[in-house]
């Protein structure tokens, strides 16, 4: 038979101490002056009967209000980062009693200074945590210097910054992710010699830190178990599709051999659409992310293989545990890493309908 603990009131502490229910309350708070001769009267019954206090209805009764700033990339309908703030907009409605604040900012992911810009707006707040979407790690590591001169956490998701102490990281290991993606491409290539890495540019020029240590472990992979293979880098340009298929259309007449290709960004649909529009059923092509365009892609052959990371769930995450361990007082584990999903165009209604239940 299950038994169930009673339930003390600080009337009830206050009458086995022989003490002033004041003179708990201050105990139990840290706050006021009390002698130690009663601290330790308190503090002995407190033992006797294995206090835990309501902790989330204290906190609720503070009636304080914590604000998240949540900083992302900017998106268009279906793509990645609009299922990470569907998590989050998700947990902020289930933890909308907790007295919790989410402050959305955004900034184009593919033009830095927009970057800083808004780091440099959140920097002259003062909110209780940050969520950093680390995509340019020297802006990055700027902004999170000024955070921590104010002792304001923050948290990564979607890539993670060495040395850089964050409360939490939610995202996939980069890394191994890259380290797989390798893995993939090659086990059915052994007899080939080419590969061709295509980048996303930015208009700094810069690369994402999520790609660039995906690359890493990409690389890693390839030195390891592959290292005769010539790799091809090819620069596209994600705000010009057409600019993108005459480099395309230049790669592909130079190097017709080819016939493993990687990108490392969630735009894969603009290399899966070329390799469809042109016919080049023979090129084997691994992207990332579901994005609407890539589903499409996969479904009908053009990308081979997509690496899923659940972003929705990674937004959630972040919101449930900044809200745990700021209301409840709970620790956050530091790193919180998804799952490294592979789809294929076999599995991925089966992935797709079981992510929606």
């Amino acid at each position: 038979m299950k038994e169930h603990r009673k339930k003390y009131r600080i009337k009830d502490i206050a009458e086995l101490a022989g003490v002033s229910v004041g003179t708990v309350d201050r105990v139990l708070h840290n706050r006021g002056e009390v002698s130690e001769e009663n601290k330790k009267k308190i503090k002995e019954i407190l033992t006797q009967i294995n206090y835990h206090p309501n902790v989330f209805a204290s906190a609720l009764a503070s009636k304080k209000t914590y604000t998240f700033v949540c900083i992302l990339p900017q998106y268009s309908e279906g793509e990645y980062f609009e299922a990470v703030e569907e998590g989050i907009s998700k947990a902020a409605e289930e933890f909308s009693d907790w007295n919790i604040l989410i402050k959305m900012s955004y900034f184009d992911q593919f033009d830095e200074s927009s970057c800083r810009n808004v780091f440099e707006e959140i920097s002259e707040t003062d909110p209780d945590a940050v969520l950093i979407v680390p995509t340019y790690k020297d802006a990055t590591i700027d902004f999170i210097n000024e955070l921590n001169k104010k002792s304001i956490p923050f948290v990564f998701l979607d890539s993670w910054v060495d040395n850089s102490n964050p409360l939490a990281y939610f995202g996939q290991d980069s890394y191994a992710s890259g380290y797989l993606a390798a893995k993939l491409l090659t086990e059915h290539a052994s007899d080939k010699k080419d590969i061709v890495l295509f980048r996303m540019m930015r208009h700094s020029q810069n690369r994402s830190n999520q790609t660039i240590i995906r690359e890493n472990g990409f690389s890693a992979y390839i030195k390891k178990y592959n290292p005769d293979l010539t790799i091809h880098s090819v620069d596209l340009h994600a705000s010009d599709e057409e600019l993108s298929y005459s480099i395309l259309d230049d790669f592909f007449k130079k190097q017709p051999n080819v016939t493993s290709a990687i990108i490392f960004n969630s735009r894969a649909y603009i290399i899966g659409e070329y390799l469809q529009s042109r016919n080049l059923q023979h090129v084997s092509l691994v992207g990332y992310d579901l994005l609407t365009r890539n589903v499409a892609c996969l479904k009908n052959s053009s990308i081979k293989y997509l690496i899923g990371q659940r972003p929705e769930k990674q937004g959630y995450n972040v919101i449930k545990s900044l809200a745990r361990h700021f209301v409840l007082k709970q620790d956050v584990h530091v790193k919180n890493f998804m799952p490294i999903d592979i789809l294929t165009m076999e599995n991925i209604d089966y992935f797709i309908n079981f992510e929606l239940d």
